[in-house]
């Protein structure tokens, strides 16, 4: 036999509802019922979080984006002509 101690306690609901479960068919129902609505609960709650932070994400990316986005490139200060080659007729390739 099970004893616990007196500093642990179960929650008294969920503990009468898995005593019953022994008996009733309808208290195991209700049981189901608890924990498909608790894991869609944590589910939907996962998402709102996930979907939270995306929108944090993309502010930040705009941000550095947008910092980002008055710095002048280094090629621009380099002044090279590249040697171009003239084509006076376009080859096939096989």
């Amino acid at each position: 036999m099970i004893q616990f101690k007196e500093t642990l306690r179960v929650l008294s609901v969920g503990g009468l509802l898995l005593g019953l479960s022994v008996y009733s068919y309808h208290v195991r129902e209700l049981l189901v019922c608890w924990l498909y609505f608790s894991v869609l609960f944590v589910c939907m709650m996962l998402v709102i979080l996930i979907g939270e932070l995306g929108v944090y994400a993309g502010e930040y990316v705009a941000v550095w984006a947008r910092s980002t986005a008055g710095m002048t490139p280094v090629l621009e200060f380099a002044a090279i002509e590249l040697p171009l080659k003239n084509i006076p007729e376009p080859r096939k390739l096989n």
